[in-house]
């Protein structure tokens, strides 16, 4: 085989000589069957062999949990298990802030927002006993203001550090007397106490729709008139107690001088009757002390007087009448 210094006379056959040169040192080479694999034989350069390959050491793949799967041969597959409160495994991170969930695991980022949630929550030791309020004394400033006295009511209060005190409960009634009654008229009003034996009766033109009747008679001046001719000279009193739509109405009447006047006397009511009959008493107290009829008729509003046979009659000078009679306010 020719040197590399070595003048190249014979190509072919030169060629051929180094082909056996190669085919001697490259001999480990050759051979060997499917899946070997070539190793060394020795220290010594080109020294290979054929062997088939060796699997190392791992015999087989065992697992325990949360791991499973494993096999002692061919291709291995794992899976690990999904962690819950009472095993290990393997969970997803969330960054939830309002999961319930038991398999997942927070992310420092919902963890910070939690933290900081938390922070700015009132701390339960704020307050320390039954009946603390929390207040505030500036923006995002909470603070405590313990339980006041019985009976006692929150009320504002600027000059005080949360703005807020206990203070008895001021007094918005009216009523300032015994027997003062707490009524409305536009605003809370105190209707005050009545007389001795008076009564409470509705009144729409009183300013709070009541007002006390003392029970006492009320004074009128009555109108005095004849069926036929006119009177001269006389005088007629009258008075009456009105309780709810009961009236009841008394008249006292003196004949000075009768003059054209005659047949029956007519008296006015101090109220407009209800259309009804009514009857009352009546007589001449003066001269002959006779009893008088006294009605009211159902077509009239005025007090009817004659005498009680209804043919007598009363216009006699110094005659005195007195009458009483009930009737229905319309």
């Amino acid at each position: 085989m020719p040197t590399a210094t070595d003048l190249v006379t014979d190509l072919p056959a030169d060629f051929e000589v180094f082909g056996q040169a190669v085919a001697t040192s490259m001999g480990d080479l050759l051979g060997g069957t499917t899946g070997q694999i070539l190793s060394k034989a020795t220290n010594t350069d080109m020294d290979f062999t054929w062997v088939s390959a060796n699997p190392g050491d791992i015999t087989a793949v065992n697992t325990t949990a949360p791991l499973q799967g494993g096999a002692t041969s061919g291709a291995v597959t794992l899976s690990i298990d999904t962690a819950t409160t009472s095993a290990v495994g393997a969970v997803q991170l969330t960054n939830s802030t309002s999961s319930t969930s038991t398999t997942t695991a927070a992310v420092p980022a919902n963890v910070k927002t939690a933290y900081d949630l938390a922070a700015a929550a009132i701390p339960n030791s704020l307050v320390d006993a039954k009946g603390d309020v929390v207040t505030a004394t500036a923006d995002n400033t909470p603070a405590r203001i313990a339980i006041g006295a019985n009976d006692t009511v929150l009320t504002a209060d600027s000059t005080t550090l949360t703005g807020l005190k206990w203070a008895a409960p001021a007094s918005s009634s009216p009523l300032t007397t015994k027997g003062d009654l707490y009524t409305y008229s536009t605003t809370n009003a105190r209707l005050a106490v009545g007389a001795d034996y008076g009564f409470l009766q509705a009144d729409a033109a009183a300013a709070t729709g009541n007002k006390w009747n003392s029970g006492a008679w009320t004074t009128y001046t009555p109108t005095l008139t004849s069926s036929s001719g006119t009177a001269t000279t006389t005088s007629v009193t009258g008075r009456y107690i009105r309780i709810g739509k009961m009236c009841v109405v008394e008249n006292d009447i003196y004949i000075t001088n009768k003059g054209t006047a005659a047949g029956n006397m007519m008296v006015t009511l101090p109220f407009t009757a209800r259309a009804n009959a009514y009857v009352g008493s009546a007589m001449e107290n003066s001269v002959i002390g006779v009893v008088c009829r006294c009605y009211v008729a159902p077509s009239e509003n005025k007090i009817n007087l004659c005498q009680y046979d209804g043919v007598g009659l009363l216009w006699v000078n110094g005659y005195g009448i007195y009458s009483t009679i009930a009737f229905e306010v319309a």
